[in-house]
């Protein structure tokens, strides 16, 4: 038996000679230190030292391998040499919660929608109505018609801040229209025009001027107003109106017409005296309208021109005097004074 354990392991060793040993591969030349020898290996060494054998080892610095990362995805490049970020292909579709949402609520976007067209149009049709009130008014400025407009469109007009100028411009207008038409009328008549005509006709300008005393910095104008519509009624009537019964009683009815919307003119002028330019002074307006009341009282024997609104314009020429007064004492008061 021993004879034949001799033989085998004879035959055993010569079969491993006949066979060389297996070459590294190439990928691990560059990190295989030593090389692998071509040598012949004890029939001593089981299988696992042979295993050992052929592993190759690798370099202590040597990092493994990353299996688990990802790609990097690079961005593209375009055809005029910029890159660019390919966008994703896949968007996530809505949940159900947002999709029934969107679809609850479109019924009311869709309204909202046609009301804003609706809107709109509205608005063009506003600005279109607002061009042509526009041209209305510039139509009856330019032919002096504002003070015979409806009081609808006077309203409306009358919400410009010149409209206090434009309207005694037009007032001052007529009123020079219907005094030389009246003028005419009488010329071509043999006989005398009673006074009546010419008071009914000038006192259709009253209610446009009391609409002036209204606006902002109308009350001047409107009292500068009534003296001259006063003074137009003066130089009608001749030696016949004066001395007749029916002309001297249209005539103080119309004056004290006169009187009563003067009176209204003076209060609002004397309340709105911070709009004007200059201080209005009271005394010199009285003496005024004295100085022409009394040559009327001379020469038609008109007993009574403008006496309330001459009343009120005393009282405030009077405090006004007094006034000053005590401003003065109290300033030389003050001069006196160490």
């Amino acid at each position: 038996m021993s004879w034949l354990r001799r033989l085998s392991r004879d035959r055993s060793s010569k079969n491993e000679q006949d066979f060389p040993m297996p070459i590294r591969p190439s990928s691990f030349a560059d990190h295989q230190s030593p090389p692998y020898k071509d040598t012949q290996y004890s029939s001593t060494y089981n299988s696992q030292d042979r295993l050992q054998s052929y592993r190759p080892t690798t370099a202590p610095s040597q990092e493994a391998p990353q299996y688990n990362a990802l790609p990097i995805q690079r961005p593209q490049e375009s055809s005029n040499g910029t890159a660019h970020n390919t966008p994703p292909q896949m968007t996530q579709a809505p949940d159900p919660l947002t999709r029934a949402f969107n679809e609850a609520v479109k019924p009311y976007l869709d309204k909202i929608d046609r009301l804003q067209a609706e809107l709109d149009e509205r608005n063009l049709d506003i600005q279109q109505l607002e061009d042509e009130r526009a041209d209305m008014h510039a139509w009856i400025d330019k032919r002096g018609l504002r003070a015979d407009v409806p009081p609808s469109i006077a309203a409306a007009m009358n919400n410009d801040s010149t409209s206090a100028q434009t309207l005694a411009h037009h007032l001052d207008r007529k009123m020079t229209i219907l005094n030389h038409d009246l003028h005419r009328l009488q010329d071509s008549l043999s006989s005398h025009l009673p006074t009546s005509t010419f008071t009914t006709t000038l006192a259709t300008l009253l209610p446009a001027i009391e609409q002036l005393s209204h606006l902002p910095h109308g009350p001047p104008l409107a009292f500068e107003l009534l003296i001259k519509l006063a003074g137009n009624l003066n130089s009608h009537g001749g030696e016949e109106g004066y001395n007749n019964d029916g002309d001297i009683a249209s005539r103080a009815e119309f004056y004290s017409r006169l009187d009563e919307t003067m009176v209204e003119v003076v209060r609002r002028r004397l309340s709105s005296a911070d709009e004007e330019e200059q201080p209005w002074v009271v005394g010199r307006d009285v003496k005024r309208l004295e100085k022409t009341g009394g040559f009327l009282r001379s020469k038609i024997g008109l007993q009574a021109y403008f006496p309330r609104t001459l009343d009120v314009m005393r009282y405030e020429a009077k405090k006004g005097e007094a006034g000053s007064h005590m401003n003065g004492r109290g300033a030389g008061m003050d001069r006196r004074s160490p």
